[in-house]
């Protein structure tokens, strides 16, 4: 049986960058007891997310970003979308195609199928547990995807 991993990132304190987790925690609740998932939420991406997808046949990962647009926007991406970055200080920073590039390098089964939902956010610097609304709104409706895409069976090349 496929097995799918879903990891949803933030910071649980900072208002709309808590969106990965809030969803996150939905999809475990609407998943309980069914084979074949694991929801993680996790505080930091690079290594430590790609050492999260090991083992997996797809990663769907979400998260909330400051692009520009408007609060509560959808983007859908693949790790091919997002910037290569490697600091000089520590790998723990490098960002996520960077760790899935020395997680292969290292032979770790890695999954083909990755699929990163990010949302728009409109506040990352308020201490607060609550989304604004045009991100609760994006929340629900990023839930609402992810269960239609945990329905296809995972691609097997990227």
């Amino acid at each position: 049986m496929p097995s799918t991993v879903i990891v949803g990132l933030g910071n649980p304190v900072l208002a709309d960058d808590s969106v990965g987790l809030h969803v996150a925690a939905e999809l475990r609740r609407r998943l309980a007891g069914r084979n074949g998932f694991t929801t993680l939420e996790l505080y930091s991406g690079g290594l430590l997310l790609m050492e999260a997808m090991a083992g997996h046949d797809r990663a769907i990962v979400i998260d909330a970003m400051v692009g520009g647009g408007p609060a509560g926007a959808i983007h859908r991406l693949g790790p091919e979308d997002l910037p290569r970055t490697r600091t000089t200080n520590s790998t723990h920073d490098s960002s996520l195609p960077v760790a899935l590039e020395l997680g292969r390098a290292a032979g770790l089964r890695l999954p083909a199928d990755i699929r990163i939902w990010a949302i728009e956010a409109a506040d990352v610097e308020t201490f607060s547990q609550r989304l604004t609304p045009q991100v609760a709104l994006a929340s629900r409706r990023v839930v609402g995807e992810v269960m239609r895409e945990l329905a296809e069976p995972p691609r097997t090349s990227p």
